[in-house]
């Protein structure tokens, strides 16, 4: 019987560690984003210009601002997109809602950011004992 080889484009990785991989498919050790400077202080650079542009476009919401639960992360704060990813549009701002699943203020913050943000898109990290029952809620909150 015959055994026919094909060659593929497609890198086959291995865990098997006697196939060496050649080098130019080991991930490169170098990072594309660099970290911050060893003095930046998030709560000084990012918490007061946060606090101050939410006090002009939605000071109802400064309660939460002072309380460390809504911080506000506008567009040319986060930099250029990388030029390997020149199709992605970011978001002209990102509003961080820090909640507590079991806490019931925790869903009146966010309830309070949704209705005065109303923003286009909404993303929301849960764990797995909370997803469906949220994603309901959210579903009836909106309808």
């Amino acid at each position: 019987m015959e055994t026919l080889l094909l060659k593929s484009s497609f890198p086959i990785f291995t865990t098997n560690p006697s196939i060496p991989i050649p080098r130019s498919l080991r991930p490169s050790s170098k990072a594309s984003i660099r970290p911050p400077p060893p003095d930046f202080d998030f709560r000084r650079d990012i918490l007061v210009e946060s606090r101050c542009r939410i006090s002009q476009i939605h000071p109802e919401l400064l309660d939460l601002v002072d309380s460390g639960t809504l911080v506000l992360i506008e567009k040319r704060q986060y930099g250029p997109v990388p030029p390997w990813r020149t199709e992605f549009v970011e978001p002209d701002a990102i509003w961080l809602v820090g909640t507590s699943h079991i806490s019931e203020s925790s869903a009146t913050d966010v309830e309070r950011v949704l209705r005065s943000v109303v923003p286009d898109n909404v993303v929301v990290e849960l764990c797995r004992s909370r997803r469906f029952p949220t994603l309901s809620t959210l579903n009836s909150m909106f309808d």
